[in-house]
């Protein structure tokens, strides 16, 4: 009898061990395939609208550089906004086989602040600081515990220039914590320096680059079930990132093509000697339902192609989905 009770407890504790080794993979999967917008549009010189852009709706200071209006010439001008976004993705997990689809719901609240403006030679020169808080739910009920929460926080210095050009460099924190064990899955400091360059084509067109490259100073639980070989930094990277955006005016509907590459270099424990190539496809169609409400249909494609480790790392990935956004400036 005692023999049996043994074999039982060992048979389930190897069942735990590999059922918290799945878990363990697929949260790491899961982070893998996020994207970490911490900084908005507002703080980048980037708009959906080409009425708000820097290159197309600006004052003129003295030293003959670009304004945005949405800045105030002195003093801080603060911003606050929630956005709701219900959607489908088809790889709930960004896993390279075994896809599983599943509805998502998040809901994000941001607020920033621009710290001044102040004029330099030829550019503007605003810094800007900013928090936000994101819910991320499956709606699929086998999927509720990867449920997550993200805290994001950033500072940044930026300055734009009278020929359209910006450039900016700062430093962003990101965290997501588990809903439902409350443990930190996955932490980052991520400073950067980027380009923007925003133009106008004709009336009802802007169009915007965007290029940049940071250090993603990761840290995340290192695996139980490879010992001396799993490391907590191992998630950190450097990437290297270029986009490009149209924004089109269609009587009140603003419609948004844009197009994404970004190089990633790992060298640490499990991921050393990997790079991937990530392509990012995006379609989005917006109508404001005010001067600060906005409601928003979008399309959006992905893939990932890994070299530099012996598991198969690629996946692929589509969301499609509605937005409701809600934005303030004071």
């Amino acid at each position: 009898m005692k023999t049996i009770t043994k074999y039982i407890v060992t048979i389930a504790c190897l069942s735990q061990q590999l059922v918290f080794a799945q878990t363990a993979n697929q949260i790491r999967d899961r982070i893998e395939g996020t994207d970490r917008p911490v900084i908005p549009a507002q703080a980048t010189g980037e708009s959906a609208s080409s009425g708000d852009n820097v290159g197309n709706d600006v004052a003129v200071s003295d030293t003959g550089a670009q304004r945005p209006v949405q800045l105030k010439d002195k003093g801080m001008s603060s911003f606050v906004g929630y956005n709701s976004k219900y959607f489908y993705r088809s790889n709930a997990l960004s896993t390279p086989d075994d896809y599983q689809a599943t509805g998502m719901w998040t809901n994000t609240f941001f607020t920033g602040a621009g710290l001044g403006v102040f004029d330099a030679d030829d550019a503007i020169i605003t810094p800007y600081v900013g928090v936000s808080y994101t819910i991320n739910d499956y709606v699929k009920s086998e999927l509720s515990r990867f449920n997550y929460n993200s805290t994001g926080a950033y500072a940044l210095l930026l300055a734009q220039f009278g020929n359209g050009w910006s450039i900016r460099a700062g430093v962003s924190y990101s965290m997501d914590r588990s809903s439902e064990m409350d443990t930190e899955d996955y932490m980052e400091i991520y400073p950067n320096v980027g380009v923007l360059k925003s133009y106008v084509v004709n009336d009802s067109t802007t169009a915007i680059f965007d290029a940049s490259i940071g250090s993603h100073q990761a840290k995340i639980e290192e695996l139980p079930f490879n010992p001396g070989v799993s490391h907590e930094e191992e998630l950190s990277n450097i990437e290297y990132a270029a986009s490009y955006a149209i924004n089109y005016e269609l009587m009140s509907f603003t419609i948004i093509p844009k197009y994404k590459v970004s190089y990633k270099v790992y060298d640490e424990g499990l991921n050393k000697n990997r790079d991937d190539m990530i392509h990012d496809l995006n379609f989005k169609i917006e109508y404001p339902l005010s001067d600060s409400l906005k409601i928003s249909t979008f399309y959006d494609y992905s893939t990932r192609n890994t070299d530099g480790t012996e598991d198969n790392q690629d996946f692929k990935n589509y969301d499609y989905g509605i937005v409701l956004g809600l934005n303030a400036r004071f």
